[in-house]
């Protein structure tokens, strides 16, 4: 099975209010839940979306749960100095890339995943990393395929 990161956004999307990328990110999520796709996170994904689920809900306790329900059925990355430091020479050299974007990607790329799961264009462009809009349904289709 395909190793896949994920952006926090499919995440929140996912869990969120209506939006267009709700559906798509939900059937990802299920994905996961189903065991059909293998997707990795690093472990500061886990506390941005711990962040943002408390915004949406105002409720510090689900917003920990749902995070820890997360890390359940992804595989976490610790980050480590190496990725740091990767995350930020791509910050330096990308204006599209925010840090925990260049983070995401420096887990990624350090740890041989070439795609991540992104609403996000900041990702694309990024040597060696493909990005997976939840929208494009072909796409999507072939990582579950693989």
């Amino acid at each position: 099975m395909k190793r896949l990161l994920f952006d926090t956004n499919v995440f929140v999307y996912a869990m969120g209010r209506p939006h267009p990328l709700r559906e798509p990110c939900i059937a990802l999520l299920e994905d996961l839940v189903r065991s059909e796709l293998h997707g990795e996170v690093s472990a500061d994904l886990l506390q941005e979306f711990c962040h943002q689920r408390h915004r949406q809900t105002r409720d510090r306790a689900r917003a920990a749960a749902d995070a820890r329900d997360l890390a359940d059925i992804v595989t976490v990355h610790d980050v480590t100095r190496a990725d740091a430091h990767m995350g930020l020479d791509l910050y330096a050299e990308s204006a599209r890339l925010d840090p925990t974007d260049a983070l995401f990607a420096a887990t990624a790329l350090r740890r041989g995943i070439d795609t991540i799961i992104s609403a996000d264009r900041a990702f694309e462009g990024i040597p060696g990393l493909r990005r997976v809009d939840p929208l494009d349904e072909p796409a999507v289709a072939a990582l579950r395929d693989l």
